[in-house]
C-alpha cells in the first residue's frame, strides 16, 4: 500500500512540473516572437 501512494505522490509530482516546463516554455516561445516598434528617431540616423 505504501508503493502505490509513493507512486501517485511522484505522478502528481511529475505532472505538475510538465505543466510548469509547458507555460515556461510557451511564454519563451511568445517572447521571441515579439518584435516592438523601433522608435522613427533610431530608424532614421544615418
Amino acid at each position: 500500500m505504501k508503493n502505490q501512494v509513493t507512486k501517485k505522490a511522484v505522478v502528481i509530482v511529475s505532472r505538475m512540473l510538465a505543466v510548469v516546463a509547458v507555460a515556461f516554455v510557451s511564454t519563451a516561445s511568445m517572447w521571441v516572437l515579439h518584435r516592438p516598434n523601433t522608435p522613427a528617431e533610431l530608424k532614421s540616423k544615418k
